[in-house]
């Protein structure tokens, strides 16, 4: 097999270098915080998501010494990974050194590639994973006969399904595409068959415990769907919020590399990736899904469209210095949009915010800690919990907790997984509240809750946290088995 340029590799190191470089602005992100706790917790599944990626979470986060800028090298390896799969899929499709590396520094510009790069998050894996299946994919197509091939595609996509359960809508849409376009005779033969067992098999105690549990990731679908998460969007803005997740340079790219199949010959074979794309676009528009569901194929049509446009260049005079030099001037907005790189608060950073909210949820964790550390001294430790609204500020209050860092009473919280990892103890009789409970149901838990603050986000940042109460509840009401099914909730 033929190795990747020298290019791929030296723009995969510099995705590395540039990652780390901002590893450590900011703070940790609600997700992370969420992950880190919930690899504590073992189970086949959570309502939210497989296990693959809280189990590896907690395990770096406790090897690392809870260091945030040594948490980040994971991620930042997988986006190098993701750059280097971007650069083999090109080389999959006949593209020469110079195709293999321009693939990769499209893929390394992405916005969506920078900015999970940053977060330990399971898109970051998802990205990777997914793209190295569709590449997989490719090569078993070349050679069908090969079963080998396929047992390779099947494991990896069975992997990516114990991250997320979104590459089998995107395994789905690639076999409408190959159904309706070919190469149809590779289904009559036993290797995708075996690929399918493999990753069903792989992905079967997160599927099983779904099942066992009514399906609860079904409910968090359609509360994205009604607009409920940080980075829901309007169906009628998936198709924008995709090409500013691709970037300016790389939407052009991906229009491209859609279009191309079906006018060059050379690429004619892969004329079912862009139709498996428009699969999936409708499946998340109909769906109520997020723009960044479609990301999976951002490695494979980056590929298809370098190859065209690299054509293009090379007959317009002085095309690669006209080209490197738009390169350049589209590339820097989508590094200073994606990365953590304006200070909190400023106009940059809001501009960035306004693409990329999960920037502003990465601020403030410490100080809510702290506020919540001051509340808890109104209470006796003894017979006192803290009670989270949303699984972020639980999760920011039981990494100190875990740390031994603190005054952080015992944690607990409703939202999505925390609602199964158990109830407080029937001494604890008061609690501090942190975030937007509802007010109608506290009266019936507690004989007084008194407001003693609200959280205040730093200037100039206006996140989830902003602005959520903090309560002091004393003299609980009723037992917590019967107030948790008002506090649990998924979404």
């Amino acid at each position: 097999m033929r190795a990747l340029s020298r290019g791929s590799y030296a723009i995969a190191g510099v995705v590395v270098v540039l990652l780390m470089g901002f590893a450590g602005r900011y703070g940790f992100h609600r997700d992370e915080l969420y992950f880190i706790e919930g690899g504590h917790h073992p189970a086949w599944a959570q309502p939210d998501n497989p296990m693959l990626v809280p189990f590896l979470a907690a395990a770096w986060h406790d090897l690392t010494g809870g260091s945030l800028v040594l948490f980040r090298i994971l991620p930042s390896l997988a986006a190098a990974v993701t750059v280097l799969i971007a650069a083999a899929t090109s080389r999959m499709i006949g593209g020469s050194p110079l195709h293999q590396t321009l693939t990769a520094a499209v893929m390394a510009s992405s916005s969506i590639l920078l900015a999970t790069g940053h977060l330990f998050s399971t898109t970051t894996f998802d990205l990777a994973l997914t793209s190295a299946t569709i590449m997989l994919l490719l090569r078993a197509l070349q050679r069908p006969e090969e079963l080998r091939r396929w047992l390779w595609a099947g494991a990896v996509a069975g992997i990516a399904l114990e991250v997320k359960v979104l590459p089998g809508l995107v395994l789905f849409s690639c076999f409408v595409g190959i159904l309706v376009l070919g190469p149809r005779a590779v289904l009559r033969r036993s290797g995708p068959w075996l690929a399918v067992i493999i990753a069903f098999v792989l992905a079967a105690p997160n599927l099983i415990w779904q099942a066992r549990n009514g399906w609860p990731m079904m409910d968090i679908a359609a509360n994205i769907a009604a607009g409920g998460s940080t980075s829901s969007s309007d169906r009628v803005l998936v198709v924008p919020m995709h090409l500013l997740l691709a970037s300016p340079l790389g939407a052009v790219v991906l229009v491209v590399g859609l279009v191309a199949p079906f006018g060059i010959a050379t690429l004619r074979a892969y004329r079912w990736v862009p139709l498996a794309y428009l699969v999936m676009l409708i499946l998340v528009v109909a769906t109520g899904g997020k723009a960044y569901y479609l990301t999976g194929f951002f490695a494979v049509v980056f590929a298809l469209g370098v190859v065209p446009l690299v054509s293009l260049i090379s007959r317009i005079p002085g095309g690669a210095v006209i080209a490197g030099a738009v390169a350049v001037v589209l590339i820097t907005p989508t590094v200073l949009f994606a990365l953590p790189v304006a200070p909190v608060g400023s106009p940059i950073f809001q501009m960035a915010v306004g693409v990329n909210p999960d920037q502003a949820e990465t601020v403030g964790w410490d100080d809510l800690v702290a506020q919540v550390e001051r509340t808890s001294a109104a209470v006796h430790p003894a017979t006192a919990v803290v009670l989270a609204r949303n699984y972020g500020e639980a999760g920011a209050l039981s990494r100190v907790r875990r740390q031994d860092r603190g005054t952080v009473l015992p944690v607990f919280s409703g939202h999505n997984a925390y609602g199964r990892w158990g109830l407080p103890p029937d001494s604890a009789t008061d609690a501090v509240l942190v975030g937007r409970f509802p007010v109608a149901g506290l009266d019936r838990w507690f004989d007084e809750c008194l407001e003693t603050g609200r959280y205040s986000s730093p200037p100039g940042v206006d996140n989830e946290e902003n602005g959520a109460p903090i309560r002091v509840c004393r003299n609980r009401l009723q037992p917590w088995s019967q107030i948790w099914p008002e506090v649990v909730v998924l979404s």
